[in-house]
């Protein structure tokens, strides 16, 4: 079936608007950046004052991975805190876009809107690509814009051999990449569960099993376990985008517009 655009952004407009509503979901889109933000911001801050006025940082059982040892320690054990805390970052278009949704299948359930949308002529592929681009989207800015304002942080407030690690290509390209990568599993992970159970919260507990594997890797990383290379991101980025693409699939598998009208009740 031929894609329509203006349905898809009509479908795109309406869902931003229920999410604009919904006050639980604007304050989460805003805490979670703010903390996230403000937690590497003050934990490199917390260093680099601990280090300019001259304290013994021995004490911090942190190993340093080795390419690190010829810096200072205080700017050493913030280029390590940072490896890991970038990882939260990648936290925020995993989290984010599956509230959204679970909000925007199930919630319209509750609330009797869902019917009406899945009866117009509007094609199920049109209906994901709207719905999955609404609850993606956001999280993506958002997430770029947190990267952003950490980096002009880390500038402030870090010797400059600190924003240097920050803003290799690593990171850069990681950021890029993954952001849009991992909301879109998470949009879809929501659809798929979001097709099978009737209640929000149980979509969104059940997706959040996905964001361990990503604390995993930033845990590995703060023990000096691993140290990311650009090659070790685009591995990760074929594999996220491989997840993706089954996880796409699955949901439009799953997601059987005349099943769910009569099913849910």
């Amino acid at each position: 079936m031929k894609m329509r655009p203006h349905r898809v952004w009509a479908v795109i407009q309406k869902e931003w608007a229920e999410t604009a509503r919904n006050r639980g979901i604007v304050w989460m889109m805003a805490l979670i950046p703010a903390v996230i933000v403000l937690m590497v911001l003050g934990t490199d801050y917390g260093f680099v004052w601990a280090g300019q006025s001259g304290q013994d940082l021995k004490s911090v059982n942190m190993p340093v991975p080795p390419n690190l040892s010829h810096l200072p320690r205080h700017e050493a054990l913030i280029i390590a805190m940072n490896e890991q805390f970038f990882f939260y970052l990648l936290l925020i278009p995993i989290t984010l876009p599956v509230y959204i949704a679970a909000h925007s299948i199930i919630g319209e359930k509750e609330t009797r809107t869902l019917e009406p949308l899945l009866a117009s002529p509007v094609s199920t592929g049109e209906l994901l690509l709207a719905k999955g681009f609404a609850a993606a989207a956001p999280a993506v800015v958002i997430n770029w814009m947190a990267f952003s304002i950490v980096l002009g942080g880390v500038a402030l407030i870090a010797p400059p051999a600190v924003l240097g690690y920050a803003v290799r290509d690593v990171w850069i390209i990681g950021m890029l990449l993954f952001s849009p990568l991992l909301a879109l599993f998470s949009v879809m992970l929501g659809v798929l569960v979001s097709s099978r159970v009737n209640d929000p919260r149980t979509a969104q507990q059940i997706s959040s099993v996905f964001v361990m594997p990503l604390i995993l890797i930033s845990l590995m990383v703060l023990m000096g376990k691993a140290f990311l290379t650009v090659p070790l991101v685009l591995a990760g980025a074929a594999v996220a985008l491989a997840a993706d693409i089954l996880v796409l699939f699955l949901a439009i598998r799953v997601f059987q517009r005349e099943t769910i009208l009569t099913r849910w009740k």
